[in-house]
């Protein structure tokens, strides 16, 4: 599938996708461990996300690429201390932003049939999905090796890494 139309307009639009990831998660009350990082940071890490989407779909949409990706943020997101539910928001928050972003873009999906569109759709999406899953697995592996090495969290350790 040709996903150099995307590809170009991200290419062309990863800093104001990336500012408005930041602007989109400082008006959220849940985000805290977020809005403890500097706006720089913030920026720059959605912009890695988007600049990893734009090679994801340069190298054929892969499973195997967005899982060592996904899996390797959950894990650090993990040791940074972020309760999960507010790096799966995070995730969800970008998805948001890139759909508000080429939702008007007409020129995007022009020389596109019905079918073609919703595969095109399709696979847009599985990115997010696929982040989902893989970063809940990276974390919680890394949860689960440093309940081995200190023999057990409590329930409210548990709760703090897992909850908001």
């Amino acid at each position: 599938m040709d996903f150099s139309k995307i590809i170009s307009f991200l290419e062309s639009n990863t800093t104001s996708l990336s500012n408005a990831f930041y602007e989109q998660i400082i008006q959220y009350d849940m985000m805290k461990t977020y809005k403890q990082l500097e706006k720089p940071v913030v920026i720059e890490r959605a912009e890695k996300l988007f600049l990893h989407f734009i090679d994801w779909l340069k190298k054929g949409a892969s499973n195997e690429k967005a899982e060592k990706y996904f899996e390797k943020v959950g894990a650090e997101r993990f040791h940074e201390g972020f309760p999960l539910t507010e790096v799966i928001y995070a995730l969800f928050t970008t998805k948001k932003v890139f759909w508000s972003f080429i939702a008007w873009k007409e020129e995007l999906f022009d020389d596109m049939d019905y079918v073609k569109l919703i595969e095109y759709v399709t696979i847009l999406n599985n990115f997010f999905d696929l982040g989902n899953f893989f970063i809940v697995k990276g974390y919680i592996n890394e949860l689960i090796s440093k309940m081995d090495e200190s023999l057990g969290y409590t329930k409210e350790e548990i709760k703090k890494f897992l909850l908001k």
